[in-house]
């Protein structure tokens, strides 16, 4: 028993499918001449390196590594001790502002105005920083003293 389809085809249609199988064969040799002969566009690889010019490229280069450069550049960063003076400095602004106001003391609003400073930062240095000083209450909504 042969499972080949070809074993059982007769002679005739064999010789036939091999000419059949020529053609094609020198049909595609033709096909394959015709598109070596003329020349098609590079390839998006080759396009992609002829895009610019040397110096084009060049100059993009020099300028991407100047962009990094500024990056990668370290910045100047203000020591703890200035930052801890400079939050300190508002806490003793405010210190001497509520002292200088006495017992019936002030309202942030007036505060912010007389020191220079947002109502926004004195506000939220009052619900937070002034927690922790036992000397600062506050004596009305709005309105803090010292009481030493």
């Amino acid at each position: 028993m042969q499972n080949n389809p070809l074993a059982t085809l007769p002679v005739k249609h064999l010789q036939a499918a091999v000419a059949i199988r020529e053609q094609i064969e020198s049909l595609e040799k033709e096909l394959s001449r015709i598109i070596v002969g003329r020349s098609f566009p590079k390839t998006a690889a080759s396009a992609k390196e002829s895009r610019f010019s040397a110096a084009r490229t060049a100059k993009i280069s020099a300028t991407a590594k100047t962009r990094r450069a500024k990056v990668k550049e370290p910045k100047p960063v203000a020591s703890k001790s200035k930052q801890a003076s400079a939050r300190g400095q508002l806490k003793e602004r405010i210190i001497g502002a509520l002292m200088e106001a006495g017992k019936p003391g002030v309202t942030i609003k007036d505060m912010s105005e007389k020191l220079g400073t947002s109502y926004g930062n004195i506000s939220v240095w009052f619900h937070t920083t002034a927690k922790g000083v036992k000397e600062v209450k506050k004596v009305a909504p709005g309105r803090f003293a010292w009481m030493s």
